[in-house]
């Protein structure tokens, strides 16, 4: 099968196409046939060399965590899905390739009226955001305040928190303010334009630093009441102690309750996703999106199809 990797690590240009066996499944796997794949800025990180250290893998290396597409195989011991069935799925690694061989707890059904492009782009990030949301322990009427609210997690977890009656404030380029307005924040306030550590300071009960690659930790720490929570993705604060502050990364995520629920919100018409460009599933494809996601200035999912 036809696989987008590479074999050493650098720019986006280190992708090369590649041949490698069809998966072989296990009892309880299915085989996914892809129809489109979605783009992470983990995987640019993964293709930079920035995580061997933390999470060292043998080339050639096939990054990849979102993948929808149909069954066209299921495991002996497979419940609930059927070949041909249409479903998203969240490989911890693997995606850009032709086929997927995946546990049938790591996948959901793909919502009839969700195009295949939003499905592409919507495992990781909302797993990501449903479980950071979930972490924080919010109460109806807390303010939130998201870094990175316009970012493909920061805006699955702005209509998320909405959803459970939580006021939230997001953090965003002036160019996203109308469209985090759109997706339901409270507020929109623009770093480029605002102080904000005078708009900000001491505003929310609960901080979820979404921003790439965790770079608004020390940012964010400011705008936390005294024994409020700061969530991260990747980077805690330092001194989040001094100001009794709880800080947490997100951790331990189930994808069949996260997916679930973001299916059903997408079928209640309460998840809007974004999809800010669609390449072709080969090498041209796969470089092209990862120069954006180099250059940091897409809004929403980048997706190969």
């Amino acid at each position: 099968m036809k696989v987008l990797g590479f074999t050493t690590y650098g720019a986006p240009e280190v992708f090369e196409e590649l041949e490698l066996p069809k998966p072989t499944l296990g009892e309880k796997d299915v085989l996914i046939k892809a129809q489109a794949i979605g783009i992470n800025p983990y995987d640019a990180l993964l293709r930079a060399g920035t995580m061997q250290k933390i999470r060292p893998l043998e080339f050639p290396i096939v990054p990849g965590s979102d993948v929808v597409g149909e069954i066209v195989e299921v495991g002996s011991k497979v419940k609930h899905y059927a070949i041909g069935d249409i479903v998203i799925a969240h490989p911890s690694i693997g995606g850009y390739g032709e086929y997927v061989a995946i546990s049938s707890a790591k996948i959901v059904k793909k919502p009839e009226e969700m195009s295949l492009e939003e499905a592409a782009g919507l495992a990781s990030v909302g797993t990501t955001a449903y479980f950071a949301v979930k972490l924080a322990k919010l109460k109806k009427n807390e303010t939130l305040i998201i870094q990175g609210a316009s970012g493909a997690v920061g805006s699955i977890a702005v209509q998320i928190a909405k959803e459970a009656g939580i006021h939230v404030i997001g953090i965003a380029h002036s160019r996203n303010r109308d469209y985090v307005s759109a997706l339901g924040a409270d507020e929109v306030v623009a770093y480029d334009e605002e102080n904000l550590a005078n708009r900000l300071a001491d505003k929310a009960d609960v901080v979820l630093d979404a921003s790439f690659g965790g770079k608004g930790a020390a940012e964010g720490l400011q705008f936390v009441k005294k024994g409020g929570r700061y969530i991260s993705l990747t980077s805690l604060p330092d001194n989040a102690e001094e100001k009794k502050v709880k800080a947490m990364r997100t951790k331990d995520m189930k994808d069949k309750e996260a997916l679930g629920y973001l299916a059903d919100l997408y079928r209640s018409h309460k998840l809007r996703l974004k999809t800010a460009e669609t390449l072709t599933f080969d090498l041209r494809g796969v470089i092209g999106a990862h120069q954006l996601i180099d250059k940091k200035k897409v809004a929403g999912k980048l997706v190969l199809k």
